[in-house]
């Protein structure tokens, strides 16, 4: 009898995780902006493309692509420690959050630091804190640059195609800011870069870079 008590529970706790891994992914991009506004997807200044593979049914890892204005794309991604329920519910609540940021997500320094606030309050009722990294970045096609903001998130790499080139994107005056939710005054500062056309911006978490060979070495 116990045991099948408990194969029961484990049928409903899979069903529920199965459809938090099915709301999760609704909370992804379904379709990407073309930019200028009304541009035909084939003619936008800027492609999209992103690959999402979490290591459990649900991830901690979170990310959205959101028109600005008729020039202006914003690229959000976050990657919360750790996996399964208790990562994937706070980055639902980041989703939250940075849907509330709509009047300064424009400045990537001031949305990174209104984001950390709102968390850090929602966190120090838990007791515990999470480690969260993020990097925004709003790219515009009237002036070929990218503005960005980094809370303890890897780079990411710029391929600059006519250059032919890879490089990370420098950090704001050399330094690492820190990951959301650790201080409640932390403030993030903005850096610029220039875009040429065929450049490719690379977003990723540390998923992609923290993978171990059979020798155990990253």
């Amino acid at each position: 009898r116990s045991q099948e008590e408990v194969r029961v529970k484990n049928l409903l706790m899979q069903d529920d995780l199965k459809m938090a891994r099915e709301i999760q992914f609704t909370m992804l991009p379904q379709q990407y902006p073309t930019l200028p506004r009304g541009a035909q997807p084939a003619d936008s200044a800027f492609h999209f493309t992103h690959r999402y593979l979490p290591t459990g049914t649900v991830g901690g890892d979170f990310f959205s692509v959101s028109p600005l204005s008729d020039t202006e794309v914003a690229v959000f991604i976050c990657d919360v420690a750790g996996h399964g329920v208790r990562s994937a519910l706070i980055t639902a609540m980041i989703r939250a959050i940075v849907e509330e940021l709509r009047p300064v997500a424009q400045d990537p320094g001031q949305f990174l630091t209104k984001l950390n606030s709102d968390f850090f309050a929602i966190l120090k009722h838990s007791g515990s804190p999470v480690l969260t990294t993020a990097f925004y970045l709003v790219a515009d096609c009237a002036t070929g640059t990218a503005r960005y903001a980094n809370a303890g998130h890897p780079m990411p790499l710029h391929l600059q195609r006519q250059a032919g080139r890879v490089e990370f994107l420098p950090r704001a005056e050399g330094r690492k800011q820190p990951a959301l939710g650790l201080f409640a005054a932390a403030a993030y500062q903005s850096t610029q870069t220039t875009l040429a056309p065929g450049d490719l911006l690379m977003l990723f978490t540390d998923g992609l870079i923290e993978v171990y060979a059979a020798n155990e070495e990253i």
